[in-house]
């Protein structure tokens, strides 16, 4: 009796003790990082009545085995005080005893600032933190006392500028290109539809193809007539003729020189064509070539194909000029520093249409004069096509007009003034570099005059970025140190390290085809406070 009466008060014990869990987790449904119990049960020691047979086991009531702590995280809670600080996933807050070294982990994160300036809990054990390196956003050193000093903190000048931003693929050209001057006959010049021709001074020099320019090469052969070898070149054509085997007849000769100038006369003459006659023992061949597209016939007459002969003499002529004029166009692109790149394009121009557009892949739409008898004059001409260039930019009173996109940021001097810097994109050209598709962006950091010591906009610094053509930045995205020269009273010449690339600390610069935009931005100056302290 007494055995059955205690195993069922051993059940209201264990209970009451369950009970006591639930209600401390209720009671604490608002403590800070608290985390709940649940309790564990277990049956107790069996009592064998009959012998040592376990059917004739008695169970002797039930006990409280564990009260386990629940570490799942909770739900975040937004607070008013800017102290308040939460975790999210694992992990502890480390304190500190406030008279020992003795180091203590919690989850709550209820910190103030105590009146010495350091962060403490409720119970004023001290939070202990580690130094965040900048470009790397890891910690380093060991773990110490988080202390705001109660002093007026002192300005720190910035030094280092991140930024990293997306860059519109397809965004318009924005450069701008001045008028022509010389005597080539060229007489405007304009930006190809979207194209991006490169900044800087052109130079474009014609020459006419001349007659002098037709040449030929042959080698006698054999009186019997087995062998012709020989070729004719026109310009820059070269139309061979090798005839080995008989018969060196004139229809053969006539039918094999038709397909060869057919091939060779591509952009060149529109028709060609081949006819022989033969007087008596003679055989004549009368080559013409008619460029219909602008009415100058070339013809080789008169050159009799003897036996053993190539058949073209020094007597063959053409007609004073063929098929337009050539141009080199030189273009000089002044880099940062002063450095200078050169780019030079060729081919033929002609003046037989209003407009060249984007010839020979420069960027350009070029239009000539209309001179008589379809010839380019010979000449030199030059103009300017305009670009990011520091001469242009230190005048410009509206620099937005001529970039695609501007990202600013408040710096700060070192007397904790704050300034803007503006950082200007362009995107100035598209070139091929190691068999890849490049596309070159050009930077300048601008400082308005209300911001500048001598009252004036000032282009800092500028550069190049250059992508490739998946949109990754290859060059041009590590420190750039510029010099600044804020208002008057603060140090002059303030270094900042301009970053666009991976060591931003947010990411690199990209340049894909959507709007761009700014992704990431930073700077570690600030001004002068009385108190840096939360009360």
């Amino acid at each position: 009796m007494l055995s059955s009466l205690f195993s069922g008060i051993s059940g209201l014990i264990t209970e009451g003790h369950a009970m006591s869990v639930i209600g401390n987790n209720v009671a604490n449904v608002n403590t800070v990082g608290f985390k709940g119990s649940r309790s564990t049960f277990s049956d107790m020691l069996y009592q064998s009545i009959f012998g040592t047979a376990g059917t004739s086991q008695v169970g002797r009531g039930v006990t409280l085995t564990s009260v386990d702590t629940m570490f799942q995280q909770g739900s975040f809670e937004s607070t008013n005080e800017p102290t308040d600080l939460a975790i999210g996933g694992r992990g502890f807050f480390i304190v500190r005893a406030p008279e020992s070294q003795a180091m203590a982990y919690t989850r709550a994160g209820q910190f103030r600032f105590d009146k010495e300036g350091y962060m403490v809990n409720p119970t004023g054990m001290v939070l202990q933190g580690r130094p965040i390196d900048r470009l790397t956003n890891t910690p380093y050193s060991v773990a110490s006392d988080i202390l705001i000093s109660q002093a007026p903190s002192e300005p720190k000048a910035t030094g280092f500028i991140g930024m990293a931003v997306n860059l519109q693929s397809d965004a318009v050209w924005k450069g701008t290109v001045g008028s022509v001057t010389g005597t080539s006959g060229l007489t405007d010049v304009v930006n190809s539809e979207g194209q991006y021709p490169r900044p800087g001074t052109y130079t474009a020099t014609v020459d006419s193809l001349a007659a002098s320019q037709i040449g030929h090469t042959g080698s006698d052969a054999a009186s019997n007539g087995t062998e012709f070898v020989g070729a004719v070149i026109i310009n820059d054509y070269q139309i061979e003729m090798p005839m080995t085997g008989a018969p060196a007849t004139a229809e053969s000769l006539a039918s094999y020189l038709n397909s060869m100038l057919t091939m060779a006369s591509a952009g060149y003459a529109s028709q060609v064509w081949v006819s022989w006659a033969q007087v008596g023992s003679d055989q004549f061949l009368s080559l013409s070539a008619t460029a219909t597209a602008d009415g100058v016939d070339i013809t080789f007459d008169d050159s009799a194909i003897a036996a053993g002969s190539t058949g073209w003499t020094l007597d063959d002529k053409a007609s004073t000029d063929l098929w337009g004029s050539t141009m080199r166009l030189t273009a000089v692109t002044t880099g940062p520093e002063g450095v200078q790149y050169q780019r030079t394009y060729a081919g033929r121009v002609t003046s037989q249409s209003d407009v060249l557009e984007n010839w020979a892949d420069s960027g350009l739409d070029l239009t000539f004069e209309d001179p008589d008898d379809f010839i380019i004059t010979p000449g030199v001409s030059t103009f300017d096509v305009g670009g990011f260039e520091s001469q242009q930019i230190s005048a410009m009173v509206n620099p937005a007009a001529t970039s695609n996109y501007a990202s600013s940021v408040t710096v700060y001097d070192t007397l904790g003034q704050p300034h803007v810097v503006t950082v200007y994109f362009r995107k100035a050209w598209e070139e091929i570099a190691n068999s890849i598709q490049t596309n070159v962006w050009e930077w300048y950091a601008h400082l308005n005059g209300t911001d500048a010591a001598d009252g004036q906009n000032t282009v800092a610094k500028w550069g190049y970025l250059r992508f490739n053509n998946a949109g990754g930045l290859m060059s041009g995205g590590e420190p750039h140190s510029i010099s600044f020269d804020f208002s008057l009273g603060a140090q002059p010449n303030q270094e900042i390290d301009l970053v666009l690339g991976p060591q931003s600390g947010g990411g690199s610069t990209t340049q894909y085809p959507l709007a761009s935009t700014t992704n990431f931005q930073t700077q570690d100056g600030y001004a002068r406070a009385s108190s840096r302290m939360s009360r």
